[in-house]
């Protein structure tokens, strides 16, 4: 059975450039761990710029999280 892999994105926030945009990441369901209690997920991207660094992302700021 092949990894699965999901997509996760931030809320839209305005970027520097004045236009609407997101974050998104990278990561493995191994990798991710869901602290209900703190409401926040946790995970370390497999792509792009912050790949292996920690990331904290509370639950209201979670805008998608879909498998690839």
């Amino acid at each position: 059975m092949s990894e699965r892999k999901f997509l996760i994105e931030s809320r839209r926030y305005i970027g520097d450039d004045g236009k609407s945009t997101f974050d998104s990441w990278i990561a493995t369901a191994e990798i991710v761990e869901v602290k209900h209690e703190d409401q926040y997920l946790v995970f370390y991207p497999l792509e792009g710029d912050h790949i292996g660094k920690k990331h904290n992302i509370p639950f209201n700021n979670i805008h998608i999280v879909r498998e690839l």
